[in-house]
């Protein structure tokens, strides 16, 4: 059974530890928290890693560490960006098994039984998710709403156009190429916050900051072995998080100098013909040849739209 283990396990020690990395997200958070709270797996540790927020987050993830002796909240005295606080939580897990929190995410109150018992029941398996269901707000978060509204609905149809990676999540198995192949295919990067195991997640990490270093790690992770997904629907993920907060808003948070925002997924890319090796890179060149060409013509749709922002306002 699941459970067996504790018996074994030193005192203490959780099965699984949760890692939310967050920066000001007093709007989702409480909720997030609820979601994690009320999970029917109950042997975990919740890390929370404040990245020197500036609104309320601090207040209510203290309110919360105080009524729930499972939560470590930690805040950081600077901000010292995205990657560093999402490898951090990791490096601070104690247990068999990790999991990565979005603030702006939720789940189901099985997520973590259901996919534990996977992860207990194969070892050949270093990841387990559930299927992942998009969900909005009804919020007006932006005085232009309509003009994101309108270019964000006309990137989803050139992304339709040109088959891109869906919003789907299949089990990846078989060998590593054809491992490879499917993910960059087909699944969604979703995937990444699924149940992993923990000295697996370790031994993956990428620490270099450039957009889809979470494609990275799941190419990394599944040298390991293969990714199991449950047929129900465990993860609920914000649609307008990070990614649409336009291509040259993303590249400057995480990509490196001026041909990293011109050219956003080149970092990706080369990072892929390095680690993949130029074998696996060439039997995948049709995919990394629509991928930047479908960077480019969203960089010139953003470009646009900022353009569009900046006379709106005259």
């Amino acid at each position: 059974m699941i459970y067996d283990e504790l018996k074994t396990r030193p005192a203490g020690r959780p099965k699984v530890s949760i890692g939310l990395f967050v920066y000001n997200g007093e709007k989702f958070i409480r909720k997030r928290l609820d979601s994690l709270l009320e999970q029917t797996f109950t042997d975990f540790e919740l890390i929370i890693s404040d990245n020197a927020s500036t609104d309320s987050t601090s207040a209510i993830c203290e309110e919360y560490a105080k009524k729930d002796k499972r939560i470590r909240y930690i805040r950081q005295e600077k901000n010292k960006g995205a990657i560093w606080n999402f490898i951090f939580v990791l490096e601070e897990a104690k247990s068999d098994y990790f999991v990565w929190a979005a603030v702006d995410d939720l789940l189901s109150p099985d997520f973590l039984e259901k996919n534990v018992k996977v992860l207990e029941s194969n070892k050949n398996v270093v990841g387990s998710i559930g299927k992942v269901k998009p969900f909005d707000t009804n919020d007006n978060d932006s005085e232009h709403d309509e003009i994101d509204s309108a270019f964000r609905n006309f990137k989803k149809k050139l992304r339709t156009t040109f088959k891109s990676k869906s919003f789907g999540t299949w089990s990846i198995s078989g060998a590593y190429e054809k491992k490879v192949r499917f993910y960059l295919k087909k699944s969604t990067c979703a995937i990444i916050y699924g149940v992993f195991r923990t000295d697996k997640l370790r031994e993956s990490i990428v620490i270099e900051s450039f957009i889809a270093d979470d494609w990275a790690i799941m190419l990394n992770i599944l040298k390991h072995g293969d990714f199991h997904v449950v047929d129900d629907v465990f993860l609920y993920r914000f649609e307008r998080g990070r990614e649409s907060k336009g291509i040259i808003n993303l590249a400057r948070s995480f990509n490196q100098g001026f041909h990293g925002i011109v050219f956003p997924w080149y970092p990706i890319t080369a990072w892929c013909i390095k680690n993949l090796g130029i074998k696996i890179f060439l039997k995948n060149l049709d995919f990394f040849i629509q991928l930047n060409f479908e960077g480019m013509i969203s960089f010139l749709i953003d470009l646009t739209r900022l353009f569009i922002h900046k006379i709106s306002k005259k």
